[in-house]
């Protein structure tokens, strides 16, 4: 059975009006009425339904001849249709000026009493002219390109999701992979190294044996020959008298075999620095924004497995060469702080990470951790004034209170909070100390206390020419380390090994007196020469002066601490004394070597 309006066979005629909203689906159906309400265009379907509708059941239907003939144009001043949202049996047909509001009759008498009231119909057409309208579609038409805009940004940001997700999934792989080529290099080098000594030891044991058979054989032979002359008197005393000679060198070899026999007993004895790694729980990496916080990031604290080589490569500085560099002025950090009770007394500072150095404030009775790259100074309280401050690793700090005979563990999180952990207590006040192979290595005025990591005494240090100790500094991977001496008529900075013995000395007479010590990577040493007009004497390992760094400089003024970052070649220092301005109390002066 044929629908009236669907005859899709024929051709429709070049006059015929088609269904507005089949048109919008698609279908191309031709028309048989029209609404006046909806100014619509409609085929058999919808026009049945439209008239079902309670929404527009009592819309004015034309068809047939009566319909227009063409379309009339969207906007027209026609019977309003909208039903209230209020009241559901009234159609919406006046509008409020004075409320910019829209409603039904009921809506008019209720809310809208004193306002002057207009019938929609009357100025719908006018609106539809007028600039707010204009402004809406405008806003609209904005509206549609906003979203087409976010859309696209959308799509972008998926792409660059899925890239950045590769990429990190890429990185930390990579990254886990370079960890664990160092330390399989590290195990192959341990490996060797424990292989010569077993060599070595299985070497001497043999020559040990070859003695040992040649003097038993002699033994034996001497006491085969006294057994056969037991009973002849005159044949034994001759025998005696030429074998006697013979015993003494056999006494000897004995003695030096004895001594010999006693072969070293090595052990393996691990990193203390991996040890604190693993047991700090150091993340790989952490996740940041943007490429320029990922730069900055390789060269901050995580990156502690790095060879120097590599270091090098991607600073593009040279820290071969340090002694034939010469430091210039960069800036100065101001570290008091908005809550500091006086002007600062720097007594210690250590780099963390090169971007972050932490300095005691003896003072204020505080640490005060500060960020390089954007000069700013976080503040942490402590119960007791602080003097020595030594960095276990990127995320442990140890500070001296040797008035209270104690040392503070701070822990730093990635946040940089600081959180106090362990309090060691001491046998006695170290007022400097320095962190070597998990051991804490302390100096009082006139000794070096040598202790484990709680504070156990497994050695004490002391000589004639410690008189009064200012700081100390550790050579890495040695058992050496030295000290600055500033006793009446004595300043020098001593090297000394781990059993006490006075290795070097260095004096010179430029050296008015000492104060902060530092040994850099390749293990030139730095001193401070505390004077009004004082400087940093660079030196090398062997206590021979190499130069006078920042000598008769204006930023310099009792130079007392001093610290240097082997990753990017700056030079930090503290100046203090009693009687000094206050502009050299309060910051922290950097200076760049090149």
């Amino acid at each position: 059975m044929e629908v009236p309006g669907r005859t899709q066979n024929s051709p429709p005629k070049e006059s015929a009006v088609f269904c507005q909203p089949c048109n919008s689906d698609g279908e191309t159906i031709v028309a048989i009425g029209y609404c006046q309400n909806c100014n619509e265009y409609l085929c058999a379907i919808c026009l049945k339904v439209h008239r079902k509708q309670a929404v527009s059941r009592n819309h004015i239907i034309l068809v047939g001849d009566n319909m227009p003939k063409v379309s009339l144009p969207v906007v027209t001043p026609n019977a309003c249709s909208e039903i209230c949202t209020k009241h559901e049996n009234e159609i919406v047909k006046y509008f409020c000026m004075s409320h910019d509001a829209v409603g039904c009759g009921d809506c008019m008498i209720i809310d809208h009493k004193s306002c002057k009231v207009d019938r929609i119909q009357d100025i719908s057409l006018e609106y539809f002219n007028g600039t707010e309208h204009q402004n809406i579609l405008k806003k609209v038409e904005q509206f549609v390109k906003d979203i087409d805009e976010i859309k696209l940004e959308l799509q972008a940001s998926e792409g660059n999701t899925r890239q950045a997700y590769t990429q990190a999934i890429k990185d930390v792989k990579a990254f886990k992979k370079e960890i664990i080529d160092y330390l399989n290099k590290a195990e192959r080098e341990m490996l060797e190294m424990i292989n010569e000594r077993k060599k070595k030891n299985e070497m001497l044991i043999q020559e040990l044996k070859q003695a040992e058979s040649h003097i038993g054989r002699n033994i034996k032979e001497i006491q085969t020959k006294l057994q056969l002359q037991v009973n002849q008197a005159n044949e034994l005393f001759v025998e005696a008298k030429q074998v006697k000679a013979k015993l003494n060198v056999i006494d000897e070899n004995l003695n030096r075999l004895k001594k010999d026999i006693s072969i070293d007993v090595y052990t393996f004895q691990h990193s203390s620095s991996m040890e604190q790694m693993v047991k700090s729980c150091v993340p790989l990496g952490d996740i940041v924004d943007g490429s320029k916080q990922k730069i900055e990031q390789k060269a901050s604290k995580h990156d502690c497995l790095v060879s120097s080589k590599e270091v090098t490569d991607q600073t593009g500085l040279d820290r071969k060469n340090i002694s034939k560099m010469d430091a210039y002025f960069d800036c100065e950090i101001n570290i008091k702080t908005q809550d500091d009770a006086s002007d600062c007394c720097i007594r210690n500072c250590a780099v963390i990470c090169p971007s972050q150095i932490i300095v005691t404030d003896a003072n204020n009775k505080c640490v005060k951790l500060v960020d390089v790259n954007n000069k700013e100074v976080s503040k942490y309280n402590l119960k007791y004034r602080p003097t020595g401050a030594a960095v276990v690793n990127p995320n442990l700090v140890a500070v001296t209170f040797p008035d209270d005979r104690k040392i503070q563990c701070l822990t730093i999180t990635t946040g940089n909070k600081i959180i106090e952990c362990d309090m060691i207590n001491v046998r006695k006040g170290c007022h400097k100390i320095a962190i070597h192979e998990y051991k804490i290595i302390g100096i009082t005025d006139i000794s070096v206390e040598i202790m484990s990591m709680n504070g156990q005494l497994i050695k004490s240090l002391s000589d004639p020419n410690m008189k009064r100790l200012m700081d100390i500094a550790v050579v890495p991977s040695s058992q050496m380390f030295y000290v600055s001496n500033s006793s009446l008529g004595y300043k020098a900075v001593l090297k000394f090994d781990f059993d006490g013995n006075l290795i070097a000395t260095y004096q010179d007479k430029d050296l008015v007196d000492v104060r902060g010590l530092e040994v850099t990577k390749d293990g030139t040493v730095l001193v401070c020469n505390w004077a009004g007009n004082g400087s940093i004497h660079m030196i090398t390992p062997d206590c021979k002066k190499m130069k006078e760094l920042l000598e008769k400089n204006q930023h310099i003024y009792c130079p007392y601490c001093v610290t240097f970052c082997n990753e990017t070649n700056k030079l930090f220092v503290g100046n203090y004394a009693s009687n000094i301005d206050k502009q050299f109390k309060n910051v922290l002066k950097v200076f760049q070597l090149r």
